[in-house]
């Protein structure tokens, strides 16, 4: 099996104290997708696209259809939108996911909810383009704080074969966020990632804004 450089992303919600925090609700999450069958040879392709989200609690209710379900944010809902290579959606447009899921978990003691939800949909064979969930709900950083910072959660759905016979799965993160840091101070975080393609080459970095540029770095670009 040939060594496949997979894209892992993962949006961490850095907290640099001191901080304000008032009327902030996203803390952060992930958008990760696989093909139903990795050895489908059709003009469709099935896939799962799977949401995970972390929220302020009590601000935004534990219930379904997060986060429209808290009282005041019914109009809260939107639509994971195309970011680049839109031409090649493989037909997304015409059958976008929203960005709405589901409470699997809150503490009061930490202030933090949970919610994911998973969606398949079926795009054209050979699709590949760049969903994004973006918004600027985010907790004020720095030291003095800076607020109305934006943030954008990108994945790579890509379902061209791969020169060995089948359909790439992505590689998995699973990492808390926020994760919380001290000014001046190093820290270590531990990112746990798997792949379901044995043998791939997994790599993460840290993901650098152009502006105008809301992808990851192409394969001849240098890390």
């Amino acid at each position: 099996m040939r060594s496949m450089d997979s894209m892992l992303v993962v949006l961490l919600h850095f907290l640099l104290y001191p901080i304000v925090a008032d009327g902030v609700h996203f803390n952060g999450g992930t958008i990760r997708w696989q093909p139903v069958s990795p050895y489908v040879n059709s003009s469709s392709v099935p896939i799962t696209i799977t949401q995970s989200y972390s929220w302020t609690y009590p601000t935004i209710t534990c219930a379904n259809n997060v986060p429209i379900s808290t009282s005041g944010r019914s109009g809260a809902n939107t639509n994971l939108t195309c970011v680049s290579s839109c031409s090649t959606d493989g037909g997304y447009a015409t059958k976008p996911v929203n960005i709405l899921t589901d409470c699997v978990s809150a503490s009061s003691s930490l202030g933090m909810m949970s919610s994911t939800r998973s969606v398949n949909i079926s795009l054209t064979a050979g699709a590949h383009f760049y969903l994004s969930f973006q918004g600027s709900a985010w907790t004020a950083l720095d030291d003095p704080p800076v607020s109305g910072l934006y943030w954008s959660i990108v994945t790579f759905i890509d379902l061209r074969m791969r020169s060995d016979g089948f359909i790439n799965t992505p590689p998995e993160a699973t990492v808390v966020s926020p994760q919380y840091a001290i000014v001046n101070q190093t820290i270590k975080i531990q990112i746990p990632v798997s792949d379901a393609n044995a043998g791939d080459d997994i790599r993460c970095r840290w993901s650098a804004y152009t502006p105008g540029n809301r992808k990851r770095r192409q394969e001849h670009e240098h890390e």
